[in-house]
C-alpha cells in the first residue's frame, strides 16, 4: 500500500516509540494524526513532523474513553482517507499496585488500555478503511505477551498476549473488509527511561539485561506491516541484537 495521501492514526504517538513511528509514517508521505492524552507533547510531535516537511495533526484523547473511537475516526475523516491505524498506546498504568495487590478496577484499566481499546479502535476503523479501498491496522504489543517467565505486571502480560492472539485471529479481515491486521512485538525498547532504569540496576543484574531494541527498528517494522499487502494476521517479534522474527502462523499440533 502506498501511504502517500493516506491518513495514519497513531495512538500514544506523542512520546517514546510512538513519536518515532509518527515520524517514520510521515516520512513515507502519510498525513499523521497524533493521538495522545498529553496535548503539549502532541503539539510538539506535530511541530517536529512539519519542520521535516511532513503533515500531521494532533488530537488529545484517552483511548480508554467510551467516545475515543468516534473522536479518532472523525478527526481522521477531516484529514483525508484513512489508510493506517497504529494501536501503539499502552503501558502498566499509573495505579502503582499490580495484580494481585491491585484492586480489580486498577488492573482492569491496564486490560482496557492494552487490549480492549485496540480492539474497539480496530472495529471502528474497519468501515472507513474499507471505504478508502482497504488499509492496515498495526498493533504494537510487548514481549511480555510471549514470554513464559514470571512478570511484575501480570495484567500487562495477559493483555499483550491477548492482543497478539487477537491479531492472528482476525487475519480474515483482509478478505472480508480489505483490512490487514498485523502486530509488532518488541522487547525492551531503548528509550530514555529504559536507559535510566538500566543504569540504576546493580552491576550483576545489568549484565543479565537483554540488549535494547532501537525505537527506529520498531518504527521500521510498523511501516513494513502498513505497506506490505501480502501480510495479514502476522506477528513480528523484535529482540535486541537479533534480526526481526516473523512468527510462523502454522496451526498448533
Amino acid at each position: 500500500m502506498d501511504l502517500r495521501d493516506r491518513v495514519a492514526v497513531v495512538t500514544g504517538g506523542a512520546a517514546g516509540a510512538g513519536r518515532v513511528v509518527v515520524s517514520a509514517l510521515a516520512g513515507r508521505g502519510a498525513a499523521v494524526l497524533v493521538a495522545d492524552v498529553d496535548g503539549g507533547s502532541c503539539a510538539e510531535a506535530v511541530a517536529d513532523v512539519e519542520r521535516a516537511g511532513g503533515r500531521a495533526s494532533p488530537v488529545v484523547v484517552d483511548v480508554c474513553d467510551e467516545d475515543a473511537a468516534e473522536v479518532l475516526v472523525e478527526a481522521a475523516r477531516r484529514l483525508g482517507p484513512l489508510g493506517v491505524l497504529v494501536n501503539n498506546a499502552g503501558g502498566w498504568g499509573d495505579a502503582g499496585r499490580r495484580f494481585p495487590d491491585a484492586a480489580p478496577d486498577e488492573w482492569d484499566r491496564v486490560l482496557d488500555l492494552n487490549l480492549r481499546a485496540p480492539m474497539l479502535l480496530t472495529q471502528a476503523a474497519l468501515a472507513p478503511l474499507q471505504a478508502a479501498g482497504g488499509g492496515a491496522v498495526v498493533n504494537v504489543a510487548s514481549s511480555a505477551g510471549v514470554e513464559l517467565s514470571p512478570y511484575r505486571s501480570p495484567e500487562y502480560g495477559a493483555a499483550n498476549a491477548g492482543l497478539i492472539r487477537f491479531t492472528a485471529a482476525v487475519a480474515g479481515l483482509r478478505e472480508t473488509h480489505g483490512v490487514r491486521v498485523n502486530c509488532v512485538v518488541p522487547g525492551w525498547i531503548g528509550l530514555d527511561r529504559a536507559h535510566a532504569e538500566l543504569a540504576s540496576m546493580p552491576p550483576e543484574e545489568r549484565a543479565q539485561a537483554p540488549p535494547f531494541v532501537p525505537p527506529e527498528r520498531v518504527a521500521s517494522s510498523v511501516v513494513t506491516l502498513a505497506e506490505r499487502d501480502d501480510l495479514a494476521g502476522r506477528v513480528i517479534v523484535l529482540r535486541g541484537g537479533r534480526a526481526p522474527e516473523l512468527l510462523d502462523p502454522a496451526p498448533f499440533e
